[in-house]
């Protein structure tokens, strides 16, 4: 009970109003002095609760002398509130992007992240908000998680420039499968992931061996072209590999 307690006060309800709304669901068409007795709110506070209560349309108050209360069903004002909710964090999205200054302020930052969830997490917002074109450069190991959010942009037609290290094969975009993945594993001691979108924001993860992760993300434009460079670099080497083959491998690893 103390859980569900919580949980309402987490979308905006107080102690006592929790209370009172769990006893009526336990027992309803009860008056406001059985109410107080069954919910453990205070006599002197149990009517101001009750009317809170009605205001918020989740009581009903029926017959007279004296009144009794029923509650409305959880179902309903549930659906209620999270319309509400909803509706309220989608006109703050718009409000709050108007007043943040997103250009002034993300083309100087670079912003840090650790967790391999909660770069996933960002680097599937990326994609989500691709308008023409992305520049990916992926392991296996992160595809299966991004997978459904590519699908989703290939459906509005944006551009997808992929170098792959791995042996899946997604059969959408210009994939290049880079062909060396032990090699460059073992150099580098875990994956990369690269990530361009729309040639304005960037964001570079490095997952370890170890289990760790950390990447970092800006809309700096020249760190933005540097990673697209990196990638277009990778897209030259393995054009070239595919051609010369042994002879090509030979020239880099003299480099």
């Amino acid at each position: 009970m103390k859980n569900i307690i919580s949980l309402m006060q987490s979308i905006g309800f107080t102690q006592y109003e929790a209370q009172v709304y769990l006893a009526l669901l336990q027992q309803s068409h009860v008056s406001g002095y059985e109410l107080a007795r069954q919910s453990g709110v205070p006599a002197s506070k149990i009517y101001q609760t009750l009317n809170r209560l009605i205001e918020k349309e989740m009581v009903l108050a029926v017959d007279q002398n004296p009144t009794k209360y029923v509650p409305v069903p959880p179902d309903e004002f549930l659906t209620d509130y999270k319309k509400i909710y909803l509706d309220a964090v989608d006109q703050l999205s718009d409000k709050l992007d108007q007043i943040y200054t997103r250009e002034e302020l993300s083309d100087t930052y670079i912003w840090n992240l650790s967790d391999r969830d909660k770069i996933i997490r960002k680097v599937i917002e990326f994609i989500q908000t691709t308008q023409s074109k992305l520049y990916l450069s992926i392991w296996d190991e992160e595809l299966e998680a991004l997978h459904p959010a590519l699908e989703e942009v290939r459906q509005h037609d944006v551009q997808m420039i992929i170098v792959h290290y791995g042996s899946a094969t997604l059969g959408y975009g210009q994939e290049y499968r880079h062909g060396r993945e032990h090699t460059i594993r073992i150099e580098r001691g875990g994956r990369r992931l690269a990530l361009i979108v729309d040639d304005t924001r960037v964001i570079l993860a490095h997952f370890q061996e170890d289990g760790s992760s950390n990447a970092a993300w800006t809309a700096n434009k020249g760190l933005v072209l540097l990673a697209k460079d990196y990638i277009i670099h990778d897209i030259y080497t393995i054009r070239i590999m595919q051609k010369y083959g042994d002879e090509a491998l030979e020239i880099f690893a003299k480099v």
